[in-house]
Protein backbone atom coordinates (compact mmCIF):
# COMPACT_ATOMS: atom_id res chain seq x y z
CA UNK A 1 0.00 0.00 0.00
CA UNK A 2 2.79 2.42 0.87
CA UNK A 3 4.61 1.72 -2.37
CA UNK A 4 1.38 2.03 -4.35
CA UNK A 5 0.64 5.39 -2.76
CA UNK A 6 4.18 6.56 -3.49
CA UNK A 7 3.82 5.64 -7.16
CA UNK A 8 0.47 7.38 -7.42
CA UNK A 9 1.94 10.46 -5.77
CA UNK A 10 4.92 10.40 -8.12
CA UNK A 11 2.61 10.29 -11.12
CA UNK A 12 0.71 13.22 -9.69
CA UNK A 13 3.87 15.27 -9.18
CA UNK A 14 4.95 14.54 -12.73
CA UNK A 15 1.54 15.60 -14.02
CA UNK A 16 1.78 18.85 -12.08
CA UNK A 17 5.20 19.59 -13.59
CA UNK A 18 3.89 18.94 -17.09
CA UNK A 19 0.89 21.18 -16.35
CA UNK A 20 3.16 23.97 -15.17
CA UNK A 21 5.20 23.76 -18.37
CA UNK A 22 2.03 23.85 -20.46
CA UNK A 23 0.38 26.59 -18.43
CA UNK A 24 0.91 29.25 -21.07
CA UNK A 25 -0.28 27.12 -23.96
CA UNK A 26 -3.61 28.58 -25.01
CA UNK A 27 -5.12 29.62 -28.30
CA UNK A 28 -4.88 33.34 -27.56
CA UNK A 29 -7.23 33.31 -24.60
CA UNK A 30 -5.73 36.29 -22.74
CA UNK A 31 -8.88 38.33 -23.16
CA UNK A 32 -12.10 39.08 -21.34
CA UNK A 33 -15.54 38.24 -22.68
CA UNK A 34 -18.01 40.78 -24.08
CA UNK A 35 -20.64 42.27 -21.74
CA UNK A 36 -23.40 39.72 -21.16
CA UNK A 37 -21.27 36.91 -22.58
CA UNK A 38 -19.44 34.15 -20.72
CA UNK A 39 -16.14 32.63 -21.79
CA UNK A 40 -15.90 28.87 -21.30
CA UNK A 41 -13.01 26.43 -21.67
CA UNK A 42 -13.55 23.91 -24.48
CA UNK A 43 -11.68 21.22 -26.38
CA UNK A 44 -11.30 20.43 -30.08
CA UNK A 45 -14.18 18.40 -31.62
CA UNK A 46 -13.01 15.13 -33.16
CA UNK A 47 -15.01 15.62 -36.37
CA UNK A 48 -17.75 17.58 -38.14
CA UNK A 49 -20.54 18.87 -35.88
CA UNK A 50 -23.29 16.56 -37.10
CA UNK A 51 -25.43 15.34 -34.17
CA UNK A 52 -25.88 11.80 -35.47
CA UNK A 53 -22.13 11.38 -35.90
CA UNK A 54 -20.93 13.08 -32.71
CA UNK A 55 -20.47 10.78 -29.73
CA UNK A 56 -17.54 12.47 -28.00
CA UNK A 57 -17.52 15.18 -25.35
CA UNK A 58 -15.72 17.96 -27.24
CA UNK A 59 -18.19 18.02 -30.12
CA UNK A 60 -21.18 17.44 -27.86
CA UNK A 61 -20.23 20.47 -25.75
CA UNK A 62 -20.54 22.68 -28.84
CA UNK A 63 -23.79 21.11 -30.05
CA UNK A 64 -25.73 20.98 -26.78
CA UNK A 65 -26.61 24.71 -26.55
CA UNK A 66 -27.37 24.87 -30.29
CA UNK A 67 -29.81 21.99 -30.55
CA UNK A 68 -33.35 21.34 -29.38
CA UNK A 69 -35.40 18.17 -29.65
CA UNK A 70 -38.83 16.81 -28.88
CA UNK A 71 -38.05 16.64 -25.16
CA UNK A 72 -35.31 17.82 -22.84
CA UNK A 73 -34.13 17.20 -19.29
CA UNK A 74 -34.82 19.55 -16.42
CA UNK A 75 -31.31 20.26 -15.15
CA UNK A 76 -32.36 20.52 -11.50
CA UNK A 77 -34.67 17.50 -11.27
CA UNK A 78 -33.58 15.32 -14.20
CA UNK A 79 -37.23 15.01 -15.27
CA UNK A 80 -38.10 14.66 -18.96
CA UNK A 81 -40.10 17.69 -20.12
CA UNK A 82 -41.62 18.51 -23.50
CA UNK A 83 -39.66 20.90 -25.69
CA UNK A 84 -40.55 21.05 -29.40
CA UNK A 85 -43.16 18.37 -28.74
CA UNK A 86 -46.56 19.52 -27.55
CA UNK A 87 -47.64 15.94 -26.86
CA UNK A 88 -46.14 12.45 -27.15
CA UNK A 89 -48.73 9.71 -26.70
CA UNK A 90 -48.90 5.92 -26.87
CA UNK A 91 -51.23 3.19 -25.70
CA UNK A 92 -48.85 0.25 -26.08
CA UNK A 93 -45.28 1.69 -25.97
CA UNK A 94 -44.95 0.51 -29.56
CA UNK A 95 -46.85 3.02 -31.68
CA UNK A 96 -46.14 6.62 -30.74
CA UNK A 97 -47.96 9.71 -31.99
CA UNK A 98 -46.00 12.95 -31.74
CA UNK A 99 -47.48 16.43 -32.04
CA UNK A 100 -45.23 19.47 -32.42
CA UNK A 101 -45.73 22.99 -31.14
CA UNK A 102 -46.56 25.57 -33.78
CA UNK A 103 -44.04 28.29 -34.50
CA UNK A 104 -40.79 26.75 -33.29
CA UNK A 105 -37.99 28.00 -35.53
CA UNK A 106 -34.57 26.88 -36.64
CA UNK A 107 -31.81 29.46 -36.50
CA UNK A 108 -32.16 29.98 -40.27
CA UNK A 109 -35.75 31.19 -39.71
CA UNK A 110 -37.53 28.13 -41.10
CA UNK A 111 -40.20 26.43 -39.00
CA UNK A 112 -39.55 23.08 -37.36
CA UNK A 113 -41.97 20.68 -39.01
CA UNK A 114 -42.72 16.97 -38.71
CA UNK A 115 -40.71 16.20 -41.86
CA UNK A 116 -37.60 17.71 -40.27
CA UNK A 117 -37.66 14.91 -37.71
CA UNK A 118 -38.66 12.12 -40.07
CA UNK A 119 -36.16 13.10 -42.76
CA UNK A 120 -33.37 13.48 -40.18
CA UNK A 121 -34.02 10.07 -38.63
CA UNK A 122 -34.18 8.37 -42.02
CA UNK A 123 -30.94 10.04 -43.12
CA UNK A 124 -29.15 8.93 -39.95
CA UNK A 125 -30.48 5.38 -40.17
CA UNK A 126 -29.51 4.99 -43.85
CA UNK A 127 -26.49 2.68 -43.65
CA UNK A 128 -24.38 4.19 -46.47
CA UNK A 129 -24.35 7.56 -44.63
CA UNK A 130 -22.10 5.91 -42.04
CA UNK A 131 -23.40 7.68 -38.94
CA UNK A 132 -22.00 6.52 -35.61
CA UNK A 133 -25.43 6.98 -34.00
CA UNK A 134 -27.11 4.85 -36.68
CA UNK A 135 -27.96 2.12 -34.18
CA UNK A 136 -30.21 4.43 -32.13
CA UNK A 137 -32.87 3.93 -34.81
CA UNK A 138 -32.64 0.13 -34.92
CA UNK A 139 -35.85 -0.28 -32.91
CA UNK A 140 -37.95 1.51 -35.57
CA UNK A 141 -39.83 -0.66 -38.09
CA UNK A 142 -38.02 -0.65 -41.42
CA UNK A 143 -34.54 0.01 -40.02
CA UNK A 144 -33.30 -3.28 -41.47
CA UNK A 145 -34.27 -2.16 -44.98
CA UNK A 146 -31.86 0.76 -44.66
CA UNK A 147 -29.11 -1.50 -43.31
CA UNK A 148 -29.13 -4.74 -45.34
CA UNK A 149 -26.73 -7.39 -44.11
CA UNK A 150 -23.67 -8.23 -46.17
CA UNK A 151 -22.81 -11.71 -47.34
CA UNK A 152 -19.68 -13.10 -45.70
CA UNK A 153 -16.61 -11.33 -47.04
CA UNK A 154 -18.61 -8.85 -49.10
CA UNK A 155 -19.71 -5.24 -48.73
CA UNK A 156 -23.33 -4.56 -47.70
CA UNK A 157 -25.63 -4.09 -50.68
CA UNK A 158 -27.07 -0.65 -51.43
CA UNK A 159 -30.43 -0.34 -49.62
CA UNK A 160 -33.49 -0.45 -51.86
CA UNK A 161 -35.09 2.40 -49.91
CA UNK A 162 -34.03 5.47 -47.96
CA UNK A 163 -37.04 5.61 -45.64
CA UNK A 164 -38.13 3.47 -42.69
CA UNK A 165 -41.68 2.22 -43.02
CA UNK A 166 -42.24 2.86 -39.30
CA UNK A 167 -42.09 6.65 -39.76
CA UNK A 168 -45.08 8.51 -41.16
CA UNK A 169 -45.68 12.25 -41.50
CA UNK A 170 -49.35 12.82 -40.65
CA UNK A 171 -49.36 16.58 -41.24
CA UNK A 172 -46.99 19.52 -40.82
CA UNK A 173 -47.02 19.23 -37.04
CA UNK A 174 -47.66 15.53 -36.39
CA UNK A 175 -45.89 12.29 -37.16
CA UNK A 176 -46.11 8.67 -36.09
CA UNK A 177 -43.40 6.25 -35.02
CA UNK A 178 -43.92 2.48 -35.06
CA UNK A 179 -41.37 0.43 -33.12
CA UNK A 180 -40.55 -3.23 -33.65
CA UNK A 181 -41.39 -3.95 -30.02
CA UNK A 182 -42.58 -1.98 -27.00
CA UNK A 183 -39.99 0.42 -25.55
CA UNK A 184 -41.29 2.04 -22.34
CA UNK A 185 -38.31 4.44 -22.14
CA UNK A 186 -38.62 5.65 -25.74
CA UNK A 187 -39.72 9.15 -24.68
CA UNK A 188 -36.62 9.46 -22.48
CA UNK A 189 -34.43 8.31 -25.35
CA UNK A 190 -35.80 11.13 -27.49
CA UNK A 191 -33.81 13.59 -25.35
CA UNK A 192 -30.61 12.33 -27.02
CA UNK A 193 -29.20 14.46 -29.84
CA UNK A 194 -29.45 11.64 -32.41
CA UNK A 195 -33.22 12.27 -32.47
CA UNK A 196 -33.05 16.02 -33.03
CA UNK A 197 -34.53 17.60 -36.17
CA UNK A 198 -32.53 18.87 -39.12
CA UNK A 199 -33.39 21.93 -41.23
CA UNK A 200 -33.92 21.50 -44.96
CA UNK A 201 -30.53 23.09 -45.60
CA UNK A 202 -28.77 20.16 -43.92
CA UNK A 203 -29.83 17.69 -46.60
CA UNK A 204 -28.61 19.99 -49.35
CA UNK A 205 -25.08 20.16 -47.91
CA UNK A 206 -24.30 18.02 -44.81
CA UNK A 207 -20.60 19.00 -44.96
CA UNK A 208 -21.43 22.71 -44.70
CA UNK A 209 -23.75 21.95 -41.77
CA UNK A 210 -20.91 20.08 -40.05
CA UNK A 211 -18.84 23.27 -40.13
CA UNK A 212 -21.68 25.55 -39.02
CA UNK A 213 -24.58 23.60 -37.51
CA UNK A 214 -28.08 25.05 -37.46
CA UNK A 215 -30.38 23.99 -34.65
CA UNK A 216 -33.50 25.16 -32.84
CA UNK A 217 -31.93 25.60 -29.42
CA UNK A 218 -31.46 28.65 -27.22
CA UNK A 219 -28.08 29.57 -28.78
CA UNK A 220 -26.99 29.85 -32.41
CA UNK A 221 -23.52 29.44 -33.85
CA UNK A 222 -22.15 32.81 -34.98
CA UNK A 223 -18.62 31.82 -35.90
CA UNK A 224 -15.87 29.38 -35.11
CA UNK A 225 -13.61 26.51 -36.10
CA UNK A 226 -12.15 23.52 -34.24
CA UNK A 227 -8.88 25.44 -33.93
CA UNK A 228 -10.14 28.85 -32.81
CA UNK A 229 -13.19 27.95 -30.73
CA UNK A 230 -16.86 28.88 -31.19
CA UNK A 231 -19.05 31.89 -30.46
CA UNK A 232 -22.69 31.10 -29.68
CA UNK A 233 -25.14 34.00 -29.43
CA UNK A 234 -28.53 33.80 -27.73
CA UNK A 235 -31.12 33.09 -30.44
CA UNK A 236 -33.72 35.91 -30.42
CA UNK A 237 -36.31 33.68 -32.11
CA UNK A 238 -36.09 30.91 -29.53
CA UNK A 239 -39.50 29.86 -28.24
CA UNK A 240 -38.68 26.92 -25.99
CA UNK A 241 -38.69 26.33 -22.23
CA UNK A 242 -35.05 27.36 -21.65
CA UNK A 243 -34.78 31.01 -22.71
CA UNK A 244 -31.34 32.29 -21.66
CA UNK A 245 -30.66 35.51 -19.77
CA UNK A 246 -27.08 35.83 -21.02
CA UNK A 247 -26.19 37.20 -24.46
CA UNK A 248 -23.76 34.54 -25.59
CA UNK A 249 -21.21 31.81 -24.92
CA UNK A 250 -17.59 32.08 -26.04
CA UNK A 251 -16.20 28.53 -26.22
CA UNK A 252 -12.41 28.82 -26.16
CA UNK A 253 -10.19 25.93 -27.20
CA UNK A 254 -7.42 25.14 -24.73
CA UNK A 255 -4.55 22.71 -25.16
CA UNK A 256 -4.68 21.80 -21.47
CA UNK A 257 -6.92 22.29 -18.48
CA UNK A 258 -3.91 23.66 -16.61
CA UNK A 259 -3.78 26.56 -19.07
CA UNK A 260 -7.52 27.13 -18.75
CA UNK A 261 -7.28 27.06 -14.96
CA UNK A 262 -4.54 29.68 -15.00
CA UNK A 263 -6.70 31.93 -17.18
CA UNK A 264 -9.63 31.45 -14.80
CA UNK A 265 -7.55 32.47 -11.80
CA UNK A 266 -6.12 35.43 -13.76
CA UNK A 267 -9.60 36.69 -14.66
CA UNK A 268 -9.37 35.85 -18.38
CA UNK A 269 -11.94 33.03 -18.30
CA UNK A 270 -15.42 32.77 -16.77
CA UNK A 271 -16.11 29.02 -16.59
CA UNK A 272 -13.93 25.91 -16.38
CA UNK A 273 -15.34 22.40 -16.22
CA UNK A 274 -13.19 19.74 -14.56
CA UNK A 275 -10.62 21.49 -12.42
CA UNK A 276 -7.19 19.87 -13.07
CA UNK A 277 -6.20 17.09 -10.67
CA UNK A 278 -3.00 18.94 -9.71
CA UNK A 279 -5.12 21.82 -8.38
CA UNK A 280 -7.31 19.53 -6.25
CA UNK A 281 -4.32 18.46 -4.16
CA UNK A 282 -4.21 20.07 -0.72
CA UNK A 283 -7.28 22.11 -1.72
CA UNK A 284 -5.23 24.51 -3.83
CA UNK A 285 -8.31 25.22 -5.96
CA UNK A 286 -10.28 26.33 -2.93
CA UNK A 287 -7.65 28.87 -2.00
CA UNK A 288 -7.34 30.11 -5.59
CA UNK A 289 -11.07 30.41 -6.32
CA UNK A 290 -12.30 31.46 -2.87
CA UNK A 291 -15.65 29.74 -3.06
CA UNK A 292 -16.21 30.33 -6.79
CA UNK A 293 -16.77 26.66 -7.59
CA UNK A 294 -19.54 24.10 -7.89
CA UNK A 295 -19.05 20.42 -7.00
CA UNK A 296 -21.81 18.00 -8.00
CA UNK A 297 -22.15 14.24 -8.54
CA UNK A 298 -22.03 13.35 -12.20
CA UNK A 299 -23.82 10.59 -14.13
CA UNK A 300 -20.51 9.31 -15.45
CA UNK A 301 -18.36 6.25 -15.16
CA UNK A 302 -14.67 6.18 -15.97
CA UNK A 303 -13.33 2.78 -16.89
CA UNK A 304 -10.62 0.83 -18.69
CA UNK A 305 -11.64 -0.43 -22.10
CA UNK A 306 -10.60 -3.98 -22.97
CA UNK A 307 -9.87 -5.27 -26.48
CA UNK A 308 -12.22 -8.14 -27.27
CA UNK A 309 -10.30 -9.30 -30.35
CA UNK A 310 -7.27 -11.53 -30.85
CA UNK A 311 -4.96 -8.48 -31.03
CA UNK A 312 -3.86 -9.52 -27.52
CA UNK A 313 -4.74 -13.15 -26.62
CA UNK A 314 -3.85 -12.58 -22.95
CA UNK A 315 -6.56 -9.96 -22.56
CA UNK A 316 -9.18 -12.30 -24.06
CA UNK A 317 -9.06 -14.34 -20.84
CA UNK A 318 -11.72 -13.17 -18.37
CA UNK A 319 -9.58 -14.22 -15.40
CA UNK A 320 -6.76 -11.92 -16.50
CA UNK A 321 -9.15 -8.99 -16.90
CA UNK A 322 -10.56 -9.74 -13.45
CA UNK A 323 -7.04 -9.91 -12.03
CA UNK A 324 -6.18 -6.53 -13.54
CA UNK A 325 -9.33 -5.06 -12.01
CA UNK A 326 -8.48 -6.38 -8.54
CA UNK A 327 -4.93 -5.02 -8.89
CA UNK A 328 -6.12 -1.40 -9.10
CA UNK A 329 -6.28 0.54 -5.84
CA UNK A 330 -9.21 2.75 -6.78
CA UNK A 331 -9.62 4.20 -3.31
CA UNK A 332 -5.99 5.38 -3.14
CA UNK A 333 -6.16 6.90 -6.61
CA UNK A 334 -9.37 8.82 -5.89
CA UNK A 335 -8.05 10.03 -2.54
CA UNK A 336 -4.62 11.08 -3.77
CA UNK A 337 -5.09 12.02 -7.42
CA UNK A 338 -8.53 13.64 -7.06
CA UNK A 339 -8.30 14.68 -3.41
CA UNK A 340 -11.28 12.48 -2.56
CA UNK A 341 -13.61 14.15 -5.07
CA UNK A 342 -15.63 11.32 -6.61
CA UNK A 343 -15.81 7.69 -5.53
CA UNK A 344 -14.48 4.29 -6.59
CA UNK A 345 -16.81 2.56 -9.06
CA UNK A 346 -18.45 -0.66 -7.93
CA UNK A 347 -20.34 -1.48 -11.12
CA UNK A 348 -21.05 -0.46 -14.69
CA UNK A 349 -23.89 1.98 -13.94
CA UNK A 350 -23.11 5.29 -12.20
CA UNK A 351 -24.84 6.34 -8.94
CA UNK A 352 -27.86 8.58 -9.31
CA UNK A 353 -29.05 6.73 -12.41
CA UNK A 354 -32.37 4.92 -12.33
CA UNK A 355 -31.52 1.24 -11.85
CA UNK A 356 -28.15 1.78 -10.16
CA UNK A 357 -27.22 -1.14 -7.89
CA UNK A 358 -24.22 -0.66 -5.59
CA UNK A 359 -21.66 -3.44 -5.66
CA UNK A 360 -22.79 -4.85 -9.03
CA UNK A 361 -19.17 -5.72 -9.85
CA UNK A 362 -18.81 -7.80 -6.69
CA UNK A 363 -15.34 -8.58 -5.36
CA UNK A 364 -13.68 -7.83 -8.69
CA UNK A 365 -13.88 -4.06 -8.22
CA UNK A 366 -12.20 -4.27 -4.81
CA UNK A 367 -8.44 -3.93 -4.37
CA UNK A 368 -7.22 -7.43 -3.45
CA UNK A 369 -3.55 -8.04 -4.33
CA UNK A 370 -3.45 -11.68 -3.21
CA UNK A 371 -6.60 -12.69 -5.13
CA UNK A 372 -5.36 -10.74 -8.17
CA UNK A 373 -2.08 -12.67 -8.18
CA UNK A 374 -3.94 -15.95 -7.71
CA UNK A 375 -6.26 -15.28 -10.66
CA UNK A 376 -3.35 -14.27 -12.87
CA UNK A 377 -1.43 -17.43 -12.02
CA UNK A 378 -4.43 -19.69 -12.70
CA UNK A 379 -4.88 -17.99 -16.08
CA UNK A 380 -1.32 -18.87 -17.06
CA UNK A 381 0.31 -15.52 -16.25
CA UNK A 382 1.03 -12.63 -18.58
CA UNK A 383 4.00 -12.50 -20.93
CA UNK A 384 5.32 -9.16 -22.09
CA UNK A 385 4.31 -5.63 -21.17
CA UNK A 386 0.79 -4.37 -20.56
CA UNK A 387 0.09 -1.25 -22.63
CA UNK A 388 -2.34 1.49 -21.73
CA UNK A 389 -3.17 3.85 -24.61
CA UNK A 390 -4.68 7.32 -24.25
CA UNK A 391 -5.21 10.48 -26.31
CA UNK A 392 -2.19 12.75 -26.08
CA UNK A 393 -4.35 15.88 -26.07
CA UNK A 394 -6.54 14.65 -23.20
CA UNK A 395 -6.09 15.17 -19.45
CA UNK A 396 -5.97 11.50 -18.42
CA UNK A 397 -2.21 10.90 -18.35
CA UNK A 398 -1.81 11.15 -14.57
CA UNK A 399 -4.81 8.85 -14.01
CA UNK A 400 -3.55 6.26 -16.51
CA UNK A 401 -0.06 6.44 -14.99
CA UNK A 402 -1.57 5.81 -11.57
CA UNK A 403 -3.61 2.83 -12.83
CA UNK A 404 -0.55 1.43 -14.62
CA UNK A 405 1.60 1.82 -11.50
CA UNK A 406 -0.98 0.04 -9.35
CA UNK A 407 -1.17 -2.90 -11.78
CA UNK A 408 2.63 -3.14 -12.04
CA UNK A 409 3.16 -2.81 -8.30
CA UNK A 410 0.56 -5.48 -7.51
CA UNK A 411 1.15 -8.06 -10.23
CA UNK A 412 4.79 -7.48 -11.10
CA UNK A 413 3.99 -6.98 -14.79
CA UNK A 414 5.64 -4.08 -16.56
CA UNK A 415 2.88 -1.61 -17.46
CA UNK A 416 3.54 1.15 -19.98
CA UNK A 417 1.33 4.13 -20.86
CA UNK A 418 1.41 5.26 -24.48
CA UNK A 419 0.04 8.57 -25.79
CA UNK A 420 -1.57 8.64 -29.23
CA UNK A 421 -1.32 11.97 -31.04
CA UNK A 422 -4.82 13.31 -30.35
CA UNK A 423 -8.43 12.43 -29.62
CA UNK A 424 -9.23 11.60 -33.26
CA UNK A 425 -6.27 9.19 -33.53
CA UNK A 426 -7.21 7.62 -30.19
CA UNK A 427 -10.81 7.04 -31.23
CA UNK A 428 -9.78 5.63 -34.59
CA UNK A 429 -7.30 3.18 -33.07
CA UNK A 430 -9.53 1.96 -30.25
CA UNK A 431 -12.32 1.27 -32.74
CA UNK A 432 -10.08 -0.45 -35.31
CA UNK A 433 -10.02 -3.91 -33.71
CA UNK A 434 -6.21 -3.70 -33.70
CA UNK A 435 -5.66 -2.18 -30.26
CA UNK A 436 -3.59 -4.60 -28.18
CA UNK A 437 -3.79 -2.94 -24.79
CA UNK A 438 -6.05 -1.17 -22.33
CA UNK A 439 -7.46 2.32 -22.85
CA UNK A 440 -9.61 4.84 -20.96
CA UNK A 441 -13.25 4.29 -21.84
CA UNK A 442 -15.35 6.92 -20.13
CA UNK A 443 -19.11 7.21 -20.43
CA UNK A 444 -21.35 10.15 -19.62
CA UNK A 445 -25.05 9.35 -19.59
CA UNK A 446 -27.17 10.64 -22.47
CA UNK A 447 -30.24 10.29 -20.26
CA UNK A 448 -30.36 9.02 -16.64
CA UNK A 449 -31.64 5.46 -17.10
CA UNK A 450 -29.85 2.14 -16.66
CA UNK A 451 -30.39 1.08 -20.28
CA UNK A 452 -28.22 3.98 -21.46
CA UNK A 453 -25.32 2.74 -19.32
CA UNK A 454 -25.52 -0.77 -20.81
CA UNK A 455 -26.94 -0.89 -24.34
CA UNK A 456 -24.53 1.45 -26.20
CA UNK A 457 -21.41 -0.03 -24.57
CA UNK A 458 -22.00 -3.76 -24.29
CA UNK A 459 -24.67 -4.84 -26.77
CA UNK A 460 -23.41 -6.49 -29.96
CA UNK A 461 -24.44 -3.50 -32.09
CA UNK A 462 -23.75 -0.84 -29.45
CA UNK A 463 -22.59 2.46 -30.92
CA UNK A 464 -19.86 2.82 -28.27
CA UNK A 465 -18.85 -0.84 -27.95
CA UNK A 466 -15.22 -0.06 -28.78
CA UNK A 467 -13.85 -3.33 -27.42
CA UNK A 468 -16.10 -5.37 -29.77
CA UNK A 469 -17.57 -7.23 -26.77
CA UNK A 470 -20.25 -9.79 -27.61
CA UNK A 471 -22.46 -11.90 -25.35
CA UNK A 472 -25.58 -13.70 -26.58
CA UNK A 473 -26.89 -14.06 -23.02
CA UNK A 474 -26.41 -10.34 -22.34
CA UNK A 475 -28.12 -9.32 -25.60
CA UNK A 476 -31.02 -11.69 -24.88
CA UNK A 477 -31.67 -9.92 -21.56
CA UNK A 478 -31.59 -6.53 -23.30
CA UNK A 479 -34.18 -7.79 -25.78
CA UNK A 480 -36.31 -9.05 -22.90
CA UNK A 481 -36.08 -5.74 -21.03
CA UNK A 482 -37.22 -3.86 -24.13
CA UNK A 483 -40.58 -5.68 -24.00
CA UNK A 484 -41.27 -5.07 -20.29
CA UNK A 485 -42.79 -2.23 -18.34
CA UNK A 486 -40.41 0.13 -16.59
CA UNK A 487 -40.10 -1.58 -13.19
CA UNK A 488 -39.67 -5.06 -14.67
CA UNK A 489 -37.24 -3.77 -17.30
CA UNK A 490 -34.97 -2.25 -14.62
CA UNK A 491 -34.68 -5.63 -12.88
CA UNK A 492 -33.83 -7.31 -16.18
CA UNK A 493 -31.20 -4.68 -16.98
CA UNK A 494 -29.73 -5.21 -13.49
CA UNK A 495 -29.53 -8.93 -14.21
CA UNK A 496 -27.73 -8.15 -17.46
CA UNK A 497 -25.28 -5.88 -15.62
CA UNK A 498 -24.39 -8.72 -13.26
CA UNK A 499 -23.50 -10.91 -16.25
CA UNK A 500 -20.65 -8.52 -17.04
CA UNK A 501 -18.78 -9.79 -13.96
CA UNK A 502 -17.90 -13.03 -15.78
CA UNK A 503 -16.42 -11.32 -18.85
CA UNK A 504 -15.27 -7.92 -17.47
CA UNK A 505 -15.49 -6.21 -20.89
CA UNK A 506 -14.60 -2.90 -19.21
CA UNK A 507 -12.96 -2.41 -15.83
CA UNK A 508 -14.93 0.15 -13.77
CA UNK A 509 -12.55 2.66 -12.18
CA UNK A 510 -14.36 5.56 -10.53
CA UNK A 511 -17.40 7.81 -10.65
CA UNK A 512 -16.07 11.37 -10.76
CA UNK A 513 -17.81 14.40 -9.35
CA UNK A 514 -18.16 17.44 -11.58
CA UNK A 515 -16.08 20.44 -10.56
CA UNK A 516 -16.76 23.81 -12.18
CA UNK A 517 -14.80 26.94 -11.36
CA UNK A 518 -16.19 30.35 -12.27
CA UNK A 519 -15.22 34.00 -12.32
CA UNK A 520 -16.55 36.65 -9.90
CA UNK A 521 -19.06 37.90 -12.48
CA UNK A 522 -20.95 34.58 -12.46
CA UNK A 523 -23.68 34.52 -9.82
CA UNK A 524 -24.94 30.92 -10.15
CA UNK A 525 -24.22 27.79 -12.17
CA UNK A 526 -26.63 24.91 -12.80
CA UNK A 527 -25.37 21.57 -14.11
CA UNK A 528 -27.18 18.76 -15.87
CA UNK A 529 -26.83 15.25 -14.43
CA UNK A 530 -24.21 14.49 -17.08
CA UNK A 531 -22.09 17.40 -15.86
CA UNK A 532 -22.69 19.82 -18.72
CA UNK A 533 -23.50 23.42 -17.91
CA UNK A 534 -27.06 24.66 -18.39
CA UNK A 535 -26.21 27.94 -20.12
CA UNK A 536 -29.85 28.98 -20.20
CA UNK A 537 -29.98 28.93 -16.40
CA UNK A 538 -26.65 30.71 -16.00
CA UNK A 539 -26.99 33.94 -14.02
CA UNK A 540 -24.51 36.83 -14.03
CA UNK A 541 -24.07 39.56 -11.47
CA UNK A 542 -25.43 42.91 -12.51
Amino acid sequence: MKQSRFLVGAALQAAAMVGALAAGTTAGQAQTSQPGWVSVSACTPAGPLIPTNTTETCGSDVLQPILAGLVTNDAKTGAIIDDIAEAITTTDNKTWRIKLRNGRKFHDGTEVLARNFVDAWNWAAYGPNGQSNNDWFSVIVGYGDLNPKAAKGEKPPVPATKAMSGLKVLNDHEFQVELKLPVPVFKSQLSYKAFYPMPDSFFADPAAFGRKPVGAGPFQLVSGTPDTGYKLAAFPGYGGPAKPSIKGVDLRIYTSREAAYNDLVAGNLDLLRDIPASKLVADLWKRDLRGRAVVQPRANIQALGMPYTDANPHLLKPAIRQALSMAIDRKAIVEILFNGIGQPATGWVPPGVEGYQPGACGEYCSFNPEKAKELLAKAGGYKGDIKVYYAGDSEVKSAMDAVCNSIQNTLGITCVTSALSDNAAFRSYTRSGKVDGLFPSNWTMDYPSIDNALVPLYSKEGTSNRGAYESAAFDALLDKAATEDSSAAIKTYQEAERLLIADMPRVPLWNPAMTVGHSPKVRSVTLYANGRIDYSALALKE
